[in-house]
């Protein structure tokens, strides 16, 4: 970086030597004061002429040293940026991993509390369907009897009803 900058530095110094240059041209000041005979007048055309050629060369080895330069350091951008990229999918991928277990936690935990609540409504609705039952147990017993009995008679008249049908076999038909 610090050398790509002194060689801008050098390329913008040879740059304002031509501009001075192109000036002095421009005004028809002469660089070198013209002597007035014309053995003077040619060298100073082909010390123009050499000169001219000599500040293309440098100004063209200049802009090789600036373009390899910019390549170089537009290269290790390049680097820079892959090397970015690769960090950035391996941060992606262990953050995608991370949600994809809190997110496996945190369904099982949804239906493990699901499957308890579950549990919870049926044993309800069981115990209510029991509750009826034994309501409608008891309503029809004291409709059919007549009178009220309590559970102990009631499970006494159900056992000795079961072992009837046991001894005639109405159980077994029952199940066919």
């Amino acid at each position: 970086m610090v050398t790509l900058l002194a060689l801008t530095l050098a390329l913008n110094i040879i740059l304002a030597f031509l501009v001075l240059i192109a000036i002095l041209k421009i005004a028809k000041i002469p660089l070198v004061k013209k002597p007035e005979s014309a053995k003077n007048t040619k060298l100073t055309k082909k010390l123009e002429i050499r000169l001219e050629g000599e500040v293309e060369k440098l100004i063209a080895a200049a802009g090789r040293r600036i373009d390899a330069k910019l390549s170089e350091y537009f290269q290790t951008l390049v680097d820079d940026a892959q090397k970015k990229g690769t960090e950035l999918t391996g941060f992606i991928e262990k953050q995608q991993e991370s949600i994809v277990k809190e997110t496996q936690f945190l369904v099982a935990r949804d239906i493990a509390k699901l499957q308890e609540d579950l549990q919870k409504y049926r044993a309800d609705k069981f115990a209510r369907i029991d509750q009826q039952v034994k309501d409608m147990v008891y309503d029809i017993a004291k409709q059919v009897l007549g009178k009220a009995i309590d559970v102990s008679t009631h499970e006494d008249l159900v056992k000795a009803a079961l072992e009837r049908a046991k001894k005639e076999n109405l159980l077994e038909n029952a199940k066919h």
